[in-house]
């Protein structure tokens, strides 16, 4: 039994490391499309430390929220519980939990960077909800 139950262990490793790779290229792509916004800025200079940790955190959130949602839209946004012999019924996922607090930072972190860019390039955050949204 302890060797399947390694065996078991090790495949769900395995496939942890591969959703990992797969959502680091995820944010690596969201963090390029977010600097090409950024023509003029040299992310390799120190004095860009804030805007490049603006984009790291805004691409990261990016994904993150998509997978969330993805999640949310299949399983719904609410979950059972089951407390004690006859206490039970249905609390807000921690999916939708996370995602309602992830929209709120995401927001405030696209509006920051907004606050960055050339005044010819800024972008209508509701144009941004909506592109997130697939409503575009």
């Amino acid at each position: 039994m302890q060797d399947e139950d390694l065996m078991n262990e090790q495949k769900e490793e395995e496939l942890r490391e591969e959703i990992s790779k797969k959502r680091t290229k995820e944010v690596t792509k969201q963090r390029n499309k977010l600097r090409k916004l950024f023509p003029t800025a040299d992310f390799k200079k120190a004095d860009n430390t804030l805007l490049s940790n603006l984009i790291d955190e805004a691409s990261f959130m990016f994904v993150t929220l998509k997978h969330l949602k993805d999640f949310i839209n299949k399983n719904g946004v609410k979950e059972k519980y089951v407390n004690g012999n006859n206490q039970y019924g249905y609390k807000d996922s921690v999916e939708a939990k996370t995602y309602n607090a992830m929209i709120k930072n995401y927001i405030a972190v696209i509006k920051q960077l907004n606050e960055e860019l050339p005044k010819n390039k800024k972008i209508n955050p509701e144009d941004e909800f909506d592109q997130f949204n697939n409503l575009s």
